[in-house]
């Protein structure tokens, strides 16, 4: 059944392809008109509570039948046809490096259907929203220990939520960010086109975004990353294919607004790299068109509010901001702007991807210099009067070390031979004066640098913040692409495309998290299991604390998760939601047991939260606080029946 999604997109594609267009680009607008068909059709069955199986099997036949219709009758119209687009002639250099982006991309794949979701943030929210919403049937928020389950912006989630329902399980939930990487590469080598790049160059944008290490391995898992990148790919696609328009066309203002509400939609990160390509826009047409730029501005305007208007209202009445929580912005926000705390911060974001002798395999061969640009950093920070450490402009609070090394975490690897050669293009674009002269091209990499200039200006640094660079490195390589071609000969830029390829194979075998090489791994281990890859020590206690529970026969599953106001992201719900649903016939609900102080607590005492009645309760706490010896709820008391540290199951007395 979750094969009438991918129909749906092949469908839309057939829909928007004509002999007179790039393959690529109607691609992308499938993809940006199948997001509002996702998004707008789910806030619908959100609103009243229809989010089943049955309503949204429903919709995919329906909207799979509209689709359809159409295509047939373009068809007949003569309009389209049926005839797959050719495919041109390549030499086989360009062949084996297609075909080494193709190994990438297939092996990845395997990886996100053999293992499940399994990284921190999926088994503390990504995930635990989608079962959430399906317990509910709604999109609309409810009680949670850990409110990054309701305030973060819900694309990506909204798409696994999807495939979920259709499939019964999450066995294709990791796709949603394999596909995003699928359309960011085709999206990366359109742009290099549009920046005047030959196929030499739009070949060299593919391997280089094919080739990124936290791309490739954050693709397998459900984080959302690569789901906002794809929809920035496809903002600065019709951006520039808009730019030669005195007047700009209808379709393309519809396709521009859409990919920016996406975005938005699915990460807050999108607010920071969209708003430069959103200015650049902006000035262009003002200069264009005047004061009658105010029609498609107000398209485009309406189009983003119409997209985030359910989330941006879900949040402001529980929190009385669309946006964010209060504890996140604490966490994230700078405290102090200055200067030097902006020098220090950009030189830390970039030295988050510098181990490249690890990377190229020459440690044997030379000393890695991590250490050294560790002590260069720190001198420079010794001259600007700015502790690197410093936690208003660094979270967690001493968080920050000097250069990391090699890493095959998705949260924290770096790009750093990509880095190298987007320093390189950057310099020859300069010092070349024709390539310099290109307004096209300058605006470009001016957006992309805006974007991480305002990322460095506006939040702290964060051992993960790489993971928020990944948008910037795919757009990137278009533009690198671009360059490269202008001024290298063929045989320097096969030698690194060769280079790309060979040294990104040990991120597509070597996966921290979704390993397929090592004595354990993915093949061998079972899908249980797979959830705690990232901290087995909680295995045993969560496969008996739910084994426990299941001998009790209770379907009213209470949650209680940290005591605290604003619990920490450490207690993982989502494993106890499987565990718990696997060999059991019955239908398990679940519930948050809060502290009072919780902002979302309210929620529990609206329908149809406030009819939950637990009958075992089970609750988790951190090492440092006290083992639950009895819980008090709706004036019912449970004391503990079982436990195992961390966690303690409690029945009602």
């Amino acid at each position: 059944m979750a094969g009438l999604i991918l129909l749906s997109l092949a469908i839309l594609w057939g829909i928007f392809h004509n002999s007179e267009r790039d393959w690529r680009s109607s691609v992308l607008s499938a993809a940006v008109c199948w997001g509002v068909i996702v998004t707008f059709t789910t806030e619908i069955l959100s609103i009243f509570r229809l989010i089943t199986f049955g309503w949204v099997l429903a919709l995919w036949l329906l909207i799979n039948l509209a689709l359809g219709w159409i295509y047939y009758r373009l068809i007949k119209l003569g309009k389209r046809s049926l005839k797959l687009p050719t495919i041109p002639k390549i030499t086989p250099v360009s062949l084996v490096l297609l075909a080494g982006v193709a190994f990438i991309v297939g092996t990845v794949t395997i990886i996100a259907i053999v293992a499940p979701p399994n990284n921190w943030d999926s088994m503390t929210y990504h995930m635990a929203r989608v079962v959430h919403w399906i317990q509910n049937r709604s999109l609309a928020h409810y009680p949670t220990y850990y409110s990054a389950q309701l305030v973060h912006p819900p694309f990506a989630e909204i798409a696994i939520l999807h495939l979920q329902i259709l499939s019964g399980g999450d066995r294709f939930a990791n796709l949603v960010q394999v596909f995003s990487m699928i359309g960011s590469i085709i999206g990366s080598s359109l742009i290099a086109q549009q920046l005047g790049a030959d196929r030499r160059g739009q070949i060299f944008a593919t391997v280089f975004c094919a080739t990124l290490p936290m791309g490739i391995l954050q693709s397998s898992s459900t984080q959302n990353d690569y789901v906002v990148c794809f929809w920035l790919v496809c903002l600065a696609h019709f951006v520039l294919l808009t730019l030669p328009y005195k007047n700009p066309p209808t379709y393309l203002v519809l396709n521009i607004g859409v990919s920016f509400g996406l975005a938005i939609f699915t990460k807050s990160s999108g607010y920071i790299f969209a708003f430069p390509f959103m200015v650049w826009l902006f000035v262009w047409y003002v200069n264009q068109m005047r004061w009658k730029m105010w029609k498609p501005a107000a398209m485009v305007a309406a189009i983003f509010f119409s997209l985030n208007i359910g989330h941006y209202l879900r949040n402001f009445d529980l929190y009385r901001n669309p946006i964010a929580t209060a504890e996140y912005s604490v966490e994230y926000k700078i405290e102090i702007y200055s200067l030097p705390t902006f020098i220090s911060n950009i030189i830390r974001n970039l030295s988050l991807h510098n181990d490249i002798v690890r990377h190229l395999g020459l440690q044997g061969f030379i000393t890695p210099f991590t250490g050294i640009i560790t002590k260069l950093v720190t001198i420079i920070h010794g001259f600007l009067g700015v502790d690197m450490t410093d936690s208003r402009i660094t979270h967690p609070p001493n968080s920050y070390h000097g250069v990391p090394g090699l890493s095959f975490d998705e949260n924290v690897a770096g790009n750093p031979l990509h880095l190298l050669l987007i320093l390189i293009a950057i310099a020859i674009f300069i010092f070349y004066g024709k390539l310099r002269s290109n307004k096209k091209i300058l605006a470009y990499i001016l957006s992309i640098t805006t974007g991480f200039l305002l990322l460095c200006w506006m939040l702290k640094l964060q051992p993960y913040q790489s993971r928020h660079h990944l948008s910037l490195f795919v757009l990137s390589g278009a533009f690198v692409g671009t360059v490269f071609c202008k001024i290298l000969n063929r045989y320097v830029i096969t030698f690194l495309a060769v280079i790309f390829l060979v040294t990104s194979i040990q991120f597509v075998f070597n996966n921290k998290y979704r390993p397929i090489t090592t004595q354990n791994n993915i093949f061998n281990t079972s899908r249980n299991e797979l959830y705690f890859t990232n901290r087995p020590q909680l295995i045993k206690p969560f496969f008996e604390a739910t084994d426990f529970i299941k001998t009790t026969n209770c379907a009213d599953i209470g949650l209680s998760l940290g005591a605290e106001k604003t619990p920490s992201a450490q207690y993982w719900e989502y494993p106890i939601w499987i565990l718990l649903k696997n060999n059991t016939n019955q239908v398990t609900k679940f519930g948050h047991i809060l502290n009072p102080a919780n902002l979302s607590a309210f929620k529990s005492q609206v329908y149809p939260y406030s009819q939950f009645n637990p009958c075992v309760i089970l609750a988790i706490r951190r090492g440092k606080e006290a083992p639950v010896e009895k819980i008090n709820f709706k004036d019912k008391i449970y004391v503990k029946k079982w436990a195992l540290n961390p966690i303690t199951v409690l029945l009602l007395n």
